[in-house]
């Protein structure tokens, strides 16, 4: 192993393709995430929440295959000769959470009216699909083995897992860094595609982890968030460490913990963002990183967010309804002046307008919407629901500035723990209505 401490390096997108290790590797994975599933279905779920971060992606044409994918396929086809209790899909929260989905996959059908790239539709729809399989097939494992505490130790391993990856990068050297002085100071990401999808994955994961602080005391618990919150600030995301703070704030809001200990545990995670930020701008950070005008290195193929948001508002101009495609809109930069420049538009939002039009950036406003609005009414107050619920927030306010789930490792992780969270608010629901059945049924018996 040769060692490059603080250096930087500029990562180049390779498209390997699919070999006949690889393809051991995707069968494999598809096995055991089945079998473990066969054997409980909340054990699948905890395997893809490790594999999410460490998604392996190899090539078969325009698309991919991933690790993941290999073991979402062994879940789904475990699930289905297991008897699976399908009640979950027929409650009100699960109900809402489809029909959102649905709303994305049309605007994206839409989208191929005036699309140029209708490959790029495809991979879209196929990715959107992705997601909406991760939720469908946590919700349907949670509902037939409803036990979180495979849940709860494999999130607190593959945090770990993922910042030692991240801090690693300080000895062999990053992917990503800041020009500071003369010098590239590093900005980690670690197993993520770069420093923002860290962040983005940490805005997931942090409020869940902390919410569980919150209810159940366990030092070992309080020490995977701080490391996670250290490798937050360390990865520089302005906007990922605002979302996980805003995530963070949601979950104290609603668990209201007046105890002094858990108030000092909110006070020292503070106390980190504000010395790690100190030293950031006493290093030197360059004035122009805070702002949408940031300087970019011509080899990274990247635009600031100031030239991306008016490209999307001036591709947007040309197809306001529909848009000009989904995933067009890094294919069709060169026709609004930025030449050379591939890359999404850095923020989910002007990324849906630009590419599914007006319908498409409804429909992931709702999306949001629909998440946030049934986990905050649910009255379940167990700690996964309050986590998912600060992790939504973390991610839509975050999403203002990046696209997050353009890269699956973050949007997998995030649809894996909301699709657990719904699951839960489901079975309560269930129950309820199960007890009320009971109570008419009863007398007449």
């Amino acid at each position: 192993m040769i060692l490059h401490p603080w250096t930087v390096t500029l990562r180049q997108e390779t498209h390997v393709p699919v070999d006949v290790l690889s393809a051991l590797v995707y069968l494999l994975c598809a096995l055991a995430v089945g079998a473990l599933t066969r054997r409980r279905p909340a054990l699948g779920v905890a395997a893809l929440l490790v594999l999410a971060p460490f998604d392996l992606a190899r090539y078969v044409g325009p698309t991919t295959i991933t690790t993941l994918k290999a073991g979402l396929v062994g879940m789904l086809v475990a699930l289905a000769f297991s008897r699976p209790d399908l009640a979950a899909f027929r409650t009100l929260p699960v109900r809402a959470m489809l029909t959102a989905f649905a709303a994305t996959l049309v605007a994206i059908a839409l989208s191929a009216i005036h699309a140029q790239h209708l490959g790029a539709v495809v991979r879209e729809a196929f990715k959107d699909g992705e997601y909406l399989l991760l939720f469908l097939g946590a919700v349907a494992a949670f509902a037939t083995d409803p036990d979180d505490r495979p849940f709860w130790r494999t999130l607190e391993f593959a945090v770990v897992l993922v910042c030692c990856s991240a801090l690693a990068e300080y000895a062999l050297g990053a992917h990503s860094g800041l020009f500071v002085r003369g010098a590239s100071l590093p900005r980690i990401a670690g197993a993520l595609e770069g420093p923002n999808q860290l962040a983005g994955y940490l805005d997931v994961a942090l409020p869940v982890l902390v919410a569980r602080a919150l209810v159940h005391r366990d030092r070992a618990l309080v020490g995977v968030i701080l490391l996670a919150t250290i490798t937050d600030v360390l990865t520089i995301s302005r906007s990922g460490i605002v979302g996980a703070a805003i995530g963070v704030i949601v979950v104290l809001l609603v668990l209201r913990p007046f105890s002094s200990a858990a108030w000092r545990f909110a006070g020292v995670m503070v106390l980190i963002a504000a010395l790690g930020i100190g030293l950031a701008l006493r290093a030197g950070v360059p004035t122009g990183y805070f702002t949408l005008d940031q300087a970019t290195q011509s080899a990274d193929h990247l635009g600031n967010r100031s030239q991306l948001w008016r490209a999307a508002i001036a591709l947007w101009r040309t197809s306001p309804v529909v848009g000009v495609g989904a995933g067009n809109y890094e294919l069709d930069l060169d026709e609004v002046g930025l030449r050379g420049v591939r890359t999404h538009a850095n923020s989910i939002y002007l990324q849906s307008l630009a590419e599914t039009g007006v319908l498409g950036l409804l429909a992931t406003v709702a999306l949001f919407a629909v998440t946030i609005v049934t986990l905050a009414r649910s009255r379940v107050r167990r700690p996964l629901v309050v986590g998912a619920l600060g992790a939504a927030v973390a991610l839509a306010s975050h999403q203002v500035f990046d696209d997050l789930f353009f890269f699956p490792k973050v949007a997998s992780a995030y649809w894996l723990v909301v699709g657990v969270a719904i699951a839960e608010i489901a079975a309560r629901r269930l129950f309820e209505r199960r007890r009320a059945a009971s109570y008419v049924s009863g007398p007449s018996s």
